[in-house]
């Protein structure tokens, strides 16, 4: 059934920025001209306009959708407990060359369509003491994203060892400020994080009760801590990421991989958590919301793969966008989709104020396997008298 929405005649304008948040602006400029066709004008090309001008709401006809250009940007977990294993019994290769040969074997697939960068955590050189939670909140990461970065990321890989604590907060927000400082609205945001242990360092939490990170049922090593840098960072991580993916000027939604066995519930429960409030979570046959768990190395390619498929072929932009007072249905090769905001099996709006829609589940998986030549939006609006 399409979904019901308001049309507007006139365009909306945006004079970017991203809220009391970061007070950052958005400079790209990005223009659509009567006729409803994309064009897009990148801030390289734009000097200093600063102004977002987006199409009307709701346009009516029918039009072939483009698949929308996306930077994905790596978060990933360099902490001391990525040497151990993977699983409880912690034999074979480390956690870290289980990474590194999965983007070995995943990114140079991808690299043509999606600009990968990436920020390590906690910094190169970091040791296993409590000052490894240092971790500059710049707008820098290690490899920005571009078209072919994949031997880059693999290089980092083969250069630095695990080490140090998990601030995975702040990573995750440097990040972001990453992309908020440097807008394009022509392409759409990602992150994607790989860790294998709950977030920590954060000195506001109690030692003596807080859950101590790999040590299920809290306690033990933290109450002999003086601050509560080892406590599990779970409400603080979580709400993070939740902010930067409901942002509505500058929204980065996040993939979740989580690199170890279950054992621990705390650690499961974290991860999931995350990963439900990144907006990007994967679910299960039974439409249960969770993060990619990887207990095999497998796990690990075949996550990579299904997060980089649903970035780089699933997500395409539609210049009309209705809201309450109209319709909109979506088609691939002449297939109706459902709108599906469970993300089981449809497809759903990923950023409405771009006009972005991005296939998800069975209906990404029937658009790459059939190679659809044709998505297309056929739009009706109602004139409610406004």
């Amino acid at each position: 059934m399409p979904a019901r929405s308001r049309c507007f005649g006139a365009l909306l304008v945006l004079v970017g920025g991203c809220g009391a948040r970061t007070g950052l602006n958005v400079p790209d400029f990005v223009t659509f001209p009567d006729v409803p066709t994309l064009d897009v004008v990148d801030a390289a090309d734009a000097g200093d306009v600063r102004d977002v001008i987006l199409p009307p709401m709701c346009i009516p006809g029918r039009f072939t959708l483009s698949q929308r250009g996306a930077d994905m940007l790596l978060v990933i977990d360099r902490s001391g407990s990525m040497g151990q294993g993977l699983g409880s019994s912690g034999a074979g290769p480390s956690k870290w060359t289980l990474l590194r040969d999965a983007l070995a074997s995943t990114l140079p697939a991808f690299q043509d369509r999606i600009r990968v960068g990436a920020l390590f955590y906690p910094q190169d050189g970091a040791d296993a003491r409590v000052a490894a939670c240092q971790l500059p909140n710049v707008p820098s990461v290690d490899i920005n994203p571009n078209i072919g970065t994949a031997a880059q990321v693999i290089g980092v890989f083969d250069a630095t060892e695990p080490g140090g604590s998990t601030p995975t907060a702040a990573a995750l927000l440097r990040a972001y400020n990453f992309f908020v400082r440097n807008p394009n609205r022509a392409r759409a945001h990602y992150l994607v994080l790989a860790t294998d242990g709950g977030p920590n360092c954060n000195t506001a939490l109690d030692p003596a009760s807080c859950i101590c990170v790999g040590r299920s049922g809290g306690g033990g090593m933290c109450r002999r801590d003086t601050d509560g840098q080892r406590c599990l960072d779970r409400e603080r991580t979580v709400s993070e990421i939740s902010q930067l993916a409901a942002n509505p000027v500058a929204s980065v939604p996040t993939f979740v991989i989580g690199l170890a066995d279950e054992t621990d519930p705390n650690y499961a429960a974290t991860l999931t958590a995350m990963a439900v409030a990144g907006g990007r979570p994967f679910l299960s046959t039974s439409g249960v919301p969770s993060y990619y768990n990887v207990e095999r190395a497998a796990d690990l390619t075949r996550a990579f793969t299904t997060i980089q498929n649903t970035v780089s072929r699933c997500s395409f932009v539609t210049p009309s966008r209705p809201e309450e007072m109209g319709s909109i249905a979506i088609s691939a090769d002449g297939a109706t989709v459902p709108l599906d905001p469970t993300h089981r099996d449809g497809w759903d709006w990923s950023d409405r104020a771009f006009g972005e829609i991005t296939f998800f589940g069975a209906a990404c998986e029937r658009v790459i396997a059939s190679r659809a030549t044709e998505v297309l939006a056929t739009v009706e609006c109602v004139d409610d008298g406004g």
